[in-house]
């Protein structure tokens, strides 16, 4: 039976996790085995995605670097990937974004990280001390869903990294349709203007939103990129001098 745990008051995601813990005790989303949605086996099963993409052509790029030949005023500057989306990435993704499993936010992004070490592209990319965005939810999606399972994951990655985390900074004013029901022509329709800048952060005002802001802009998946390049649009079209493309599986 699926329910909705609602609440007059609201509740912190460790408070819901809490909860949740309390009422559904943890198993492996691999394998079964209680005590972790992930346990250590099955951690080391998920495959990396080692072979990286120009994120306007999406054909192979040296560590994700935009060709230059793709570039231009409004494009991502680059594009890191580090999962292949499948098998049980893919359920836990799923399961992240519609189950409130938030326990497994730290470990999905410690593995992450651990699997970046050694890109060295990416490596000069957080030398640059972007700013982490994470690709904002509707406010009704997000009421509906109680989190947004990018923010809560770009947080954590934030932390890591050493790097400023402003969650934000990107509003979605359109209630969009969900973008995997949805062919590439669709979703670039769909995703279209959905997005603005949060007048908080004018141009004005650096580091945050200002004149040659660099940024970390973060999804959970790339599919077809419609929604990182929308995002990314609006960060250039208000001042951003580089935006470098994140994403945890593709």
């Amino acid at each position: 039976m699926l329910f909705r745990i609602r609440a007059h008051y609201p509740a912190s995601p460790l408070m819901l996790s809490g909860l949740l813990d309390f009422l559904f005790p943890k198993t492996c989303f691999g394998c079964g085995e209680w005590g972790a949605y992930v346990c250590a086996d099955c951690l080391n099963k998920i495959k990396e995605k080692r072979e990286r993409i120009c994120p306007v052509c999406t054909k192979p790029a040296i560590d994700g670097q935009t060709h230059p030949r793709c570039k231009n005023s409004y494009s991502l500057d680059g594009l890191t990937s580090v999962f292949a989306y499948s098998g049980l990435l893919a359920k836990i993704i799923r399961k992240l974004k519609y189950r409130f499993t938030f326990a497994v936010v730290q470990d999905l992004a410690e593995l992450f990280l651990s699997s970046l070490g050694e890109d060295e592209v990416f490596s000069w990319v957080c030398r640059q001390k972007p700013i982490l965005v994470p690709v904002t939810l509707h406010p009704a999606r997000q009421r509906w869903r109680g989190f947004n399972q990018s923010e809560l994951l770009g947080r954590q990655i934030a932390k890591n990294l050493g790097i400023k985390f402003i969650p934000k900074l990107l509003i979605r004013i359109k209630d969009t349709k969900t973008q995997s029901l949805l062919d590439k022509k669709k979703r670039q329709e769909n995703i279209k203007d959905a997005f603005i800048q949060n007048g908080a952060y004018p141009k004005s005002s650096p580091p945050a939103g200002g004149l040659n802001s660099k940024y970390l802009l973060f999804d959970d998946v790339w599919t077809t990129g419609a929604t990182l390049r929308e995002c990314c649009r609006v960060l250039k079209r208000n001042g951003a001098s580089f935006v470098w493309g994140l994403t945890l599986a593709s």
